[in-house]
């Protein structure tokens, strides 16, 4: 029969020759039998024993069970017997994995806001923080690609994703309700092998399981719980760092709402907590049964409506905005073609309605005179206004402009380069309230 030497039987087992010397005079092993020269010989069913015991030992096994466990083995104890010793310590280990795993979330959520701000810093200054949750200074909203913005291209939104992560355009915002699901599936895939780069905001609260035409405004704490667990499956992520009510109220008290979601994030599959579309009472008591981290609601130089329903307790609890449609809804981009399959051809703000048409053509237009005097685009200077407004407003501000394209993608980043001077932010908000905002 072939034998080993201690230090081959090591090589073999994993184990340093001192610890299997332990071992066997712990009793962990039988006495290893001796070679003509005295020294120790293993055997291949020594080796598998010492093997068996590493492995226990690295889960976290006392001595005390190991030693057990062996005496057991040598006695030839039944099955039952030893069994039961290795399902307790299943168990045990089982236990420690899920704690574990949490320490791992945490350690990935660390790593992450490090990450942010480390792109944040590279690319385009500080970044922002909504709330405590570290994000790029400027986001990307989603939506477009899966819904109300004419056909999905998956290739292109993937590339047109992939490449904002690259520019450190972190912050991407999607929905359960855009495409039905379709959209938090696309980013999902997009983000796969990036996930520790982005901080993914997703909402819930739309029900259209009834079909298409249906929205039932939900927030019962059974739903938000459905509705997390099916975001997360979509995402194929196993936390979201911003989870948003999406236009409150629902069917249930806000508290109700805001209450399981609260739940959500003692259970880590949450970080943050934000409210989508709400008004400045809504909000008040929501933040009451947890921190509210941000609200996201439309803001732009055509759209100011929040500073008179929500800003004020905004501003008192420390809650971040997030603006998505910081573009107009493209119009502000001067260059707005509505195709046929785009939703914006039947909304009164883009149609040649005479009350409408004229102040929207005078907000463009002076939009128009100061990019050009810039070398700027419409767009950028329409972007550039909203960034400006968080020292005004007195809160942080995040815009998210969606786009399809990365060619848009990039002009939109390049806002955050464009300065404007005290004059250019007065002429701007002179235009306040001359464009519509219906809606």
């Amino acid at each position: 029969m072939k034998t080993w030497s201690i230090r081959e039987a090591a090589g073999k087992c994993g184990l340093p020759p001192d610890t299997m010397r332990w071992y066997e005079k712990a009793g962990l092993v039988g006495p290893i039998e001796r070679g003509p020269d005295g020294r120790r010989r293993y055997t291949g069913a020594d080796i598998d024993r010492l093997t068996l015991l590493r492995k226990l030992r690295a889960t976290g096994m006392p001595i005390r069970e190991l030693r057990r466990y062996a005496d057991l083995v040598r006695s030839g104890a039944g099955e039952p017997e030893r069994f039961d010793v290795l399902r307790r310590h299943r168990a045990f280990v089982s236990e420690a994995l899920a704690t574990q795993r949490e320490y791992l979330r945490l350690l990935d959520r660390k790593i992450g806001i490090y990450q942010a701000r480390a792109h944040g810093t590279a690319r385009h200054g500080k970044g922002a923080e909504l709330g405590g949750l570290a994000v790029s200074a400027q986001g990307l909203g989603c939506m477009g690609m899966s819904e109300w913005r004419g056909p999905t291209d998956w290739d292109s939104a993937t590339e047109t994703i992939r490449r904002a992560i690259d520019l450190g355009v972190t912050f991407l915002d999607t929905a359960d309700v855009y495409g039905a699901g379709h959209n938090e599936v696309l980013v999902g895939r997009a983000i796969s092998g990036r996930r520790e780069r982005v901080q993914l905001a997703t909402k819930f609260g739309v029900d259209r399981s009834a079909g298409a035409g249906t929205a039932v405004r939900r927030g019962e704490a059974g739903y938000v719980k459905r509705a997390c667990e099916a975001s997360l499956l979509r995402l194929g992520v196993d936390v979201i760092d911003l989870y948003y009510l999406h236009r409150p109220p629902q069917t249930a008290e806000i508290e109700e709402t805001v209450g399981a979601m609260a739940e959500l994030v003692a259970e880590g599959k949450v970080r943050f907590l934000g409210l989508s579309a709400v008004d400045g009472d809504l909000l008040r008591r929501a933040h009451a049964v947890h921190p509210i981290a941000a609200v996201q609601s439309e803001y732009s130089l055509w759209s100011r409506g929040i500073e008179a329903t929500v800003l004020d307790a905004m501003r008192d609890l420390g809650v971040g905005l997030v603006p998505y449609s910081p573009l107009g809804r493209g119009y502000l981009t001067g260059t707005l073609d509505s195709g046929a399959e785009d939703a914006r051809r039947g909304n009164p703000r883009f149609g040649p309605v005479a009350e409408h048409a004229a102040a929207n053509r005078a907000v463009i237009d002076a939009v128009r005179s100061l990019a050009d005097a810039k070398g700027a685009t419409p767009a950028q200077v329409a972007l550039a206004w909203v960034h400006a407004q968080a020292r005004r407003l007195g809160v942080p501000v995040v815009p998210i402009p969606g786009t399809k394209r990365v060619a848009r993608l990039e002009e939109n980043l390049a806002a955050l380069e464009l300065s404007l001077t005290d004059d250019d932010l007065a002429f701007l908000g002179s235009l306040a309230g001359t464009g519509s905002s219906a809606s």
